[in-house]
């Protein structure tokens, strides 16, 4: 129950996009063409979940007792480079395309380790992050295509205030007036 708790937790309440901002500037550039691809979708979840995962344990087996945790977001960067050149010559080599990306899934690999307490809870944080990427593109697209007359100026201020009004909605149902006891 607590694993769940914390997928919901990462999937919506504590979203990566709307809350912490990782990833809003290529959610809003993005055409979402790569997203199609499945190969391109495949590398990205298979290298995030891995590289986390091992960077957890890194963390957990040499980092944590040598008092070196500083070391977290180089150890991250070498694991996922690694990690993700292999997954990226597999692919090249097989499919003849690109599938490079790097900030996202860096950033949500750091999260992950930084923020679990064991590797299902790593693996469940990883997944609630990658799930709220792909939570958002149908409003994204929705919010593009309903403005797609307008400049580009206007667009990314009209899409800020758009993500300001998801991001209230989703943290709407913790309000201390929603609290029986408060009219007592």
């Amino acid at each position: 129950m607590i694993l769940i708790n914390t997928f919901l937790y990462y999937l919506f309440f504590a979203s990566v996009i709307l809350f912490m901002g990782i990833g809003t500037n290529k959610i809003l550039d993005s055409k979402f063409d790569k997203l199609k691809n499945i190969t391109y979708c495949s590398k990205i979840v298979i290298s995030i979940l891995i590289s986390s995962i091992l960077g957890w344990l890194i963390t957990k087996g040499i980092l944590l007792p040598l008092k070196i945790t500083e070391l977290l977001p180089l150890v991250c960067f070498l694991i996922y480079v690694c990690i993700d050149a292999f997954l990226e010559a597999i692919i090249r080599l097989t499919t003849g395309k690109s599938s490079a990306e790097f900030i996202i899934s860096y950033l949500v690999i750091l999260l992950s380790v930084s923020e679990s307490i064991s590797i299902p809870n790593t693996f469940f944080i990883s997944a609630g992050c990658l799930l709220a990427f792909v939570g958002i593109i149908p409003f994204i697209m929705a919010f593009r295509k309903r403005n797609s007359d307008t400049t580009s100026d206007a667009i990314f201020c009209r899409l800020f205030l758009y993500l300001a009004i998801l991001l209230i909605g989703l943290s709407c149902w913790d309000v201390a007036w929603s609290n029986p006891e408060v009219f007592q």
